[in-house]
């Protein structure tokens, strides 16, 4: 299919932008992973979610701009737009998104200790009364342990008697 050299400037303008956009989804992963601080596998499902996400954009820009046809334009428009952005944009913005959220939380955590606080209350509550049931059942302990065993050994004592009355001599 032949491409004008116009149409083929838009396509490298397009993938240059959809490298921009991916350098920002890839800053905004970078501050979500800043404030989460997951462990082992869950960074694991991360990273797999983000490249899904970044192959789906990448496919869509594609798509948008030059019917899905991988060129050796596009793939430098890609990797163009997502240099341009780490090198002039991306400390910046993530300055900014770790102030921004930064403030956001504050309040949230404020406001959620507050909320806490009765939940905290009642857990103390349970905790006691949890001590308080252990002490008992350490008390009757033995008593409880031979009721529980109860069914085994009736289990138990049923097998050795019926043996018995199956091979008696008669």
């Amino acid at each position: 299919m032949y491409v004008l050299t116009k149409d083929q400037i838009l396509i490298f303008l397009t993938t240059i932008y959809g490298g921009l956009i991916i350098g920002f989804i890839y800053d905004l992963y970078r501050v979500f992973r800043y404030f989460i601080k997951p462990k082992r596998l869950a960074t694991l499902i991360e990273d797999l979610l983000f490249w899904i996400l970044i192959s789906i954009i990448s496919i869509g820009i594609l798509f948008y701009s030059n019917w899905g046809q991988l060129r050796g334009y596009v793939l430098l428009g890609f990797i163009l737009g997502v240099l341009i952005y780490s090198l002039l944009l991306s400390k910046i913005i993530i300055k900014a998104m770790i102030k921004i959220i930064g403030l956001l939380i504050k309040p949230i955590i404020y406001i959620l200790r507050y909320l806490v606080l009765p939940l905290k209350y009642i857990k103390n509550i349970l905790v006691k009364m949890r001590l308080k049931i252990n002490k008992k059942v350490i008390k009757h302990k033995k008593r409880i342990k031979r009721i529980l065993s109860l069914p085994y050994r009736i289990i138990y004592d049923i097998k050795k008697h019926t043996k018995y009355i199956l091979f008696k001599k008669h």
